[in-house]
């Protein structure tokens, strides 16, 4: 399916607490996307997955997934992939114990995923040698779980969940290959130069008393 969907990058204000080696703060890059309840595991994998094939440093080998009508990129790591199941399995299940205490699914719910590189910074300590991790770049991703009705609702929802997926990817894309100075340098020789997390939490009270906020 050849649709070219522009898209731009945008900033969100970064929630950390201050910094006080006089750093800026890492930017922040804001993703939308929609997912019924039976694309939702698929749609957040892919997003997620494309972030990682362009911010992960270790060599793997590269390799591709099919949704809907796209062929999205993705990373042959066991580990990452486990991490990535792990989060998106988190929304699955909330999903799921709504569903099984008869609680009805409410148009429009949303999920936020922040996706977080860090790097390795001797910290000031005047008795001993430790490190600190600092976040140099995080990746928001706000997730609306819809539902259609009838036959014609699907059909228009699965075109927008396709058109929104579509346009994530192409904004990330852009944004990496335009935002490249804030990456700091690699100087170790660890597989993984940069340590990672995938925090998952819900946007509001909706599923509040269900999902917490895990990280690796």
């Amino acid at each position: 399916m050849d649709v070219c969907v522009a898209s731009g990058y945008r900033y969100a204000p970064p929630e950390f607490p201050p910094q006080d080696d006089g750093m800026e703060r890492p930017p922040v890059f804001s993703l939308d996307v929609l997912a019924d309840r039976s694309l939702v595991k698929d749609v957040v994998k892919a997003v997620i997955s494309t972030i990682f094939f362009h911010r992960f440093f270790p060599t793997v080998r590269p390799k591709t997934r099919d949704l809907l009508d796209l062929t999205l990129p993705a990373v042959d790591d066991a580990e990452l992939d486990e991490l990535i199941n792990q989060r998106t399995n988190v929304l699955i299940r909330s999903m799921e114990v709504s569903a099984g205490v008869g609680t009805k699914p409410q148009h429009g719910q949303v999920a936020v995923y922040t996706v977080e590189f860090y790097e390795r910074r001797p910290k000031k300590n005047w008795f001993s040698k430790a490190e600190e991790k600092v976040c140099w770049e995080q990746w928001v991703l706000s997730v609306t779980v819809v539902s259609a009705r009838t036959d014609a609702e699907r059909i228009k929802l699965r075109m927008s969940i396709e058109a929104q997926l579509q346009a994530a990817v192409l904004d990330i894309i852009s944004t990496v290959s335009m935002k490249k100075d804030h990456i700091p340098p690699i100087t170790t020789n660890e597989a993984n130069p940069f340590p990672y997390s995938i925090i998952v939490s819900p946007k509001g009270e909706t599923w509040g008393a269900r999902m917490g906020i895990f990280s690796n």
